[in-house]
């Protein structure tokens, strides 16, 4: 699964890599956790934008936000399926700009964090879908779910799942709006190559979402 992530590209950057048609000001992050904010990329009738939106996709039908909590991510393999997002794989993807993610191991000191970050790519693309949700007074509010697939033998030690990382081209086939059908889809969401991520086992500092800066990804020092 991915249950936190960073995001500390800067929005110049996000903008140059995705050709975004609109600016961005983000402030860098370190430690996003469900139900918070996070910048997504999606297709608009005027190109690509990215906006604010919260981790945790909630249906239109909900009745509350509530529902996010337990939608943050979505199995690949049962996307263009599931009635909770098949008509969204189909109209309202998105890739998630990330400069790494978290998976823990539980250790005699307790569980540790491992910090994954992109090896040879500039930033990881993480496949995405996203949906909109308004409360009674008609004010929307947007939100999104990160795709998973089977974990590669890199990422296998520490869960069973992975996030789907998307290519720049696989990105690019990923956001254009045009393209609906599930069988010109599925190919992308697969388990990345095992040369695609760094690790970095990082301080238990991560383990705290209140804990949002650089030094989250302070290497964890161990004892002699």
């Amino acid at each position: 699964m991915c249950g936190r992530f960073a995001q500390t590209t800067p929005s110049d950057e996000l903008i140059r890599l995705f050709r975004l048609v609109s600016g961005l000001s983000a402030e860098p992050r370190y430690n996003i956790a469900p139900t918070q904010q996070a910048v997504m990329v999606r297709d608009s009738a005027n190109g690509r934008m990215a906006q604010p939106c919260r981790w945790g996709l909630v249906p239109s039908w909900a009745p509350n936000l509530k529902r996010g909590a337990s939608l943050i991510n979505a199995r690949s393999e049962t996307v263009f399926t599931k009635p909770t997002f098949a008509a969204l794989s189909r109209t309202q993807r998105c890739v998630i700009p990330s400069s790494g993610f978290y998976e823990w191991r539980q250790t005699p000191a307790g569980k540790l964090p491992t910090l994954f970050t992109p090896r040879e790519e500039p930033i990881l693309r993480l496949a995405g879908l996203w949906s909109t949700w308004a409360d009674d007074a008609g004010t929307l509010t947007y939100t999104f779910t990160i795709l998973t697939t089977e974990a590669n033998r890199v990422m296998s030690p520490f869960h069973h799942r992975m996030p789907v990382l998307l290519s720049d081209n696989g990105a690019d086939q990923w956001l254009k709006s045009s393209t609906t059908d599930p069988k010109a889809l599925a190919p992308l969401l697969k388990p990345s190559a095992e040369n695609a991520l760094n690790l970095t086992p990082v301080s238990p500092r991560v383990n705290n979402v209140r804990n949002d800066d650089r030094q989250c990804w302070a290497p964890l020092i161990t004892p002699e």
